[in-house]
């Protein structure tokens, strides 16, 4: 995934526009809007600000590593990563859902 669309993604999660995410880091109204759309790409010093405020590290906002967070100093498997990203697409009633789901299977698999 791209530096465009893994801000896009967070910007989203995180419920912000485009301007207010701009005013958050000092920016005109159009950066975000630009980086997202790939007409610019942001400066070393915005593109911590922005890895700082999503709390995220520079490498997966640039798509170097699908680990999204270390665990314990260790990066996430393939699969794991892979299920995050599916989750985080997901809307709040759907991740309720899902979250009821797994408890299910939990529940299950200590009943066998």
């Amino acid at each position: 995934m791209n530096f465009n669309l893994r801000l896009k993604q967070l910007r989203q999660r995180h419920k912000l526009t485009q301007s207010e995410l701009a005013d958050i880091l000092g920016l005109k109204p159009t950066a975000i809007s630009n980086y997202e759309s790939k007409r610019n790409e942001p400066s070393f010093d915005k593109l911590i600000a922005l890895s700082k405020y999503f709390d995220v590290s520079c490498d997966y906002l640039l798509g170097v590593s699908d680990a999204y967070l270390p665990v314990g100093g260790e990066v996430l498997d393939k699969d794991i990563v892979e299920f995050f990203n599916l989750y985080q697409q997901l809307n709040s009633s759907a991740t309720e859902e899902l979250k009821n789901y797994v408890h299910y299977l939990i529940y299950k698999q200590e009943r066998s």
